[in-house]
C-alpha cells in the first residue's frame, strides 16, 4: 500500500512538472510572437514582453503570423470605411492604417534600397547611400509609384467585392513577411556594422524557414482558393528575383532590402488577382 502510495506521489509530481513545463514552453513562444510583433510594427506590447537577445533572432518564425494580422486589421478597416465613404477613399484608410502601424518601416526600406541600388555606382557606395536617412530622387520616384500602385489595385481588387480584398490584403502582408524569411534564409546579410535588421542576419534554420512558411501558405489557399497557387508562384519567383539582383548589387542583403522584397511582393500578389488571364490558362 506504501509503495502504491509513493508511485502515485511521484506520478502525480511528474505530471505537475510536465504541465509546468508546457506553460513555459507556451509563455516563451508568447514572449517570441511579442518580439516580432514589436519589431515589426508600432504597436505597444508593453510588460508582456521580456527581452533576451537570444530569442530575437528566434522571432523570425512569427514574422509571416504578424503580417497576416496587420492585413486583416487593414482588411478590417477597408470593410467598416467601404460602408461609408467612396471606395479609393476607403482605400486610402486601409493603407494609412497598415502604414501607421507598422512606422513605415518596409516602406521607408523600398525607399532606401531604390537609392542606393539604383544610385549608387559600385558596392561600398550602394551600402553608404541606403545607410543615408536622407530620402533620394530614385526612392522618392519608387516610392510615390509603390504606393499608387497599391491605391488602385486594392481599388481595383474592391470592385469585386470587399471580401475579395479583404482576403488578398490578409494573404498580400502575410506573403511580403513570408519575402523576407526567404531572404534571410537563402542569402548572406552583408552589413558588418549595427543596424535594426543585423540581430536575423544569417541565422534562419531550415526548420524555422519552413515553419514560417506553413501559415501563408494553407491561409492563402483557405482564403482564395485555387487562385492561390498563381499568388504563390507570382509571389516566389518575385522573391527569387529580388535576391538575385540584392546579390548581383551588393552581393547579399540588408535591412533595407528585405523591406523593398517585402513591398514588391506584396504588389505583385495583389496584381496577380486583378489580372486578366486568357480562357484558356484560366
Amino acid at each position: 500500500m506504501n509503495g502504491q502510495s509513493f508511485i502515485t506521489r511521484i506520478s502525480r509530481k511528474s505530471l505537475r512538472i510536465c504541465e509546468r513545463c508546457r506553460l513555459t514552453s507556451v509563455r516563451h513562444q508568447m514572449n517570441i510572437f511579442l518580439g516580432a510583433l514589436m519589431f515589426l510594427t508600432r504597436i505597444p506590447v508593453g510588460k508582456q514582453y521580456a527581452f533576451r537577445s537570444e530569442d530575437l533572432p528566434r522571432s523570425i518564425l512569427y514574422f509571416p503570423i504578424v503580417g497576416l494580422l496587420i492585413g486583416l486589421l487593414g482588411g478590417l478597416v477597408l470593410f467598416g470605411a467601404e460602408l461609408f465613404v467612396p471606395p479609393v477613399v476607403a482605400v486610402l484608410l486601409c493603407m494609412g492604417v497598415t502604414v501607421a502601424v507598422t512606422g513605415a518601416l518596409h516602406e521607408d526600406g523600398l525607399a532606401d534600397a531604390a537609392d542606393g541600388l539604383i544610385g549608387g555606382l559600385e558596392r561600398q557606395q550602394r551600402l553608404e547611400i541606403m545607410k543615408d536617412s536622407r530620402l533620394g530622387s530614385y526612392g522618392a520616384v519608387v516610392l510615390w509609384f509603390s504606393l499608387t500602385a497599391k491605391l488602385f489595385l486594392l481599388a481595383a481588387l474592391l470592385e469585386q467585392g470587399v471580401f475579395t480584398a479583404v482576403c488578398a490584403l490578409v494573404v498580400a502582408h502575410g506573403l511580403g513577411r513570408a519575402a523576407t524569411v526567404t531572404l534571410l534564409f537563402s542569402h548572406q546579410y552583408v552589413r558588418t556594422d549595427e543596424s535594426k535588421a543585423s540581430p536575423f542576419g544569417n541565422t534562419v534554420a531550415l526548420k524555422e524557414f519552413v515553419a514560417a512558411l506553413l501559415a501563408p501558405i494553407l491561409l492563402s489557399f483557405a482564403l482564395l482558393g485555387s487562385k492561390a497557387v498563381l499568388i504563390l508562384i507570382v509571389a516566389a519567383a518575385t522573391t527569387w528575383a529580388a535576391g538575385i539582383y540584392f546579390h548581383k548589387k551588393i552581393g547579399g542583403i540588408t535591412g533595407d532590402c528585405l523591406g523593398a522584397a517585402n513591398q514588391l511582393v506584396e504588389l505583385v500578389c495583389y496584381l496577380s488577382l486583378v489580372v486578366r488571364l486568357p480562357p484558356a490558362i484560366a
